[in-house]
């Protein structure tokens, strides 16, 4: 088999083996999710299961109302006057962490208010994943309306309110109930209220919210401030808001405590502030798509594996360059010889053999004045010979007489012959 036929066998392969793998995932992600995303009770969501009414009708009647998106530890204290008195946690998804749990309760105790609907008290994530309170929010795994888990596996399992509250517990999912509902929370001492889910035991708690002996509400007392525990997180949904008077309700909570500010938390639905690029990425290479994108990427780099491919012809580094020293002298002479500057040429000859006498004495010479050494001049008649004739040559041509060619080569010659065997 030619190398080029076996090539396109091998590309429509994996073209093949990737179409069959997008339809699969692709038939996987358009069954229905039990957990979709968009069914969690957050103030982002305007479906029935959202809590944007919430928000939009409490910023129209109390002082402030606004989403917090950032991990609890954060909070401001309510020794802080501009701090908001009220936080309302429905729902979370997201665990709370350790360091969140002991900045909540020092809130608390400074004199906040949690309002807190949840189902399940809220898990405490182990100490042990350290910063968990800065990593980004991660899809649910668990449908809002799922039935509770078995009291003793819930027993087992550190949750917020069980630190101050430890047997309370949670009845089963029932049908939605929409009657009135009596207790000191509610205006009037009377509201109707939709529900579907109602406190089993409520510890020591004080009931504020009940529908016969259906408890919905209770108040735990924690130091200054308190939390109002809500058996059912559908409370503060759209469809409950449209269909009772649980708004009635939660706005007379918010406003008759602290300064009336609210913070409706969004950290835990997983909308944090800040999430990095890591992490958006691994939420995309989590979902059909991002398998996709890992698939064909994982495919490319087989090919080039396999078939050692490279982006490029082969190509030898670049000699560098070099330059002759002959080649060097060469160029010299021809810029002298073109400016026949013969004396100049004599001079820089000269003081080349300077530069190297200089080297061997270990201090400056002067080729013109070598009187203050005669005892050398004497044991060296060759030498001294060569010396006063390379200044004789040297004199002819600084008077501005021209050198012969012979003269210039004697030039030359003398003080090459001076330079490798230097005066003693």
């Amino acid at each position: 088999m030619r190398p080029q036929t076996r090539n396109w066998l091998t590309a429509t392969l994996a073209i093949s083996l990737l179409v069959i793998l997008a339809a699969v995932l692709g038939s996987l992600a358009g069954q229905r999710n039990p957990d979709p995303f968009l069914r969690r009770p957050s103030t982002f969501f305007t479906d029935e299961s959202g809590a944007r009414a919430l928000v939009l009708v409490m910023k129209r009647l109390l002082p402030s109302a606004e989403q917090w998106r950032r991990p609890l530890n954060s909070l401001a204290l309510p020794s802080d006057q501009s701090a908001p008195g009220t936080l309302i946690v429905a729902g979370p998804e997201k665990p709370i962490t350790q360091t969140e749990a002991e900045h909540l309760d020092r809130w608390l105790a400074e004199g906040g208010q949690l309002i807190l609907a949840t189902d399940n008290g809220w898990p405490v994530r182990d100490r042990r994943r350290p910063g968990d309170a800065e990593e980004p929010a991660e899809s649910a795994r668990e449908a809002p309306e799922k039935d509770t888990q078995d009291l003793k596996e819930t027993a087992r399992k550190e949750t917020y309110l069980s630190r101050h509250a430890p047997r309370m517990q949670w009845s089963k999912p029932e049908k939605v109930h929409n009657q009135r509902v009596g207790g000191v929370s509610l205006p009037g001492g009377e509201l109707n209220l939709q529900w579907r889910r109602k406190f089993s035991a409520t510890d020591d708690g004080k009931v504020i919210a009940a529908a016969g002996e259906a408890v919905l509400g209770v108040e735990i007392p924690v130091g200054g401030g308190r939390i109002v525990a809500l058996a059912d997180p559908s409370v503060v949904s759209n469809g409950a808001l449209r269909e009772a008077d649980n708004a009635i309700w939660l706005v007379t909570l918010a406003a008759g405590w602290g300064n009336g500010k609210v913070l409706m938390d969004e950290y835990h639905h997983g909308f944090g502030q800040r999430r990095s690029a890591a992490a958006l990425t691994w939420v995309f290479l989590k979902t059909p798509w991002g398998w996709c994108v890992l698939q064909v990427i994982a495919a490319g780099l087989l090919y080039l594996f396999g078939y050692r491919r490279r982006f490029g012809r082969v190509s030898e580094p670049p000699a560098p360059a070099r330059s002759s020293p002959l080649e060097l002298i060469e160029a010299r002479a021809g810029v002298f010889q073109a400016a026949a500057a013969r004396a100049l040429a004599a001079e820089l000859i000269v003081q080349n053999l300077a530069q190297d006498l200089a080297q061997a004495y270990g201090k400056p010479v002067n080729i013109f004045d070598l009187n203050h050494q005669p005892q050398a001049m004497s044991q060296s008649d060759g030498a001294a010979k060569q010396l006063g004739a390379l200044r004789a040559l040297c004199a002819k041509a600084t008077r501005g007489e021209t050198l012969t060619d012979q003269e210039f080569v004697d030039v030359g010659r003398m003080a090459g012959e001076i330079a490798q065997k230097p005066l003693p």
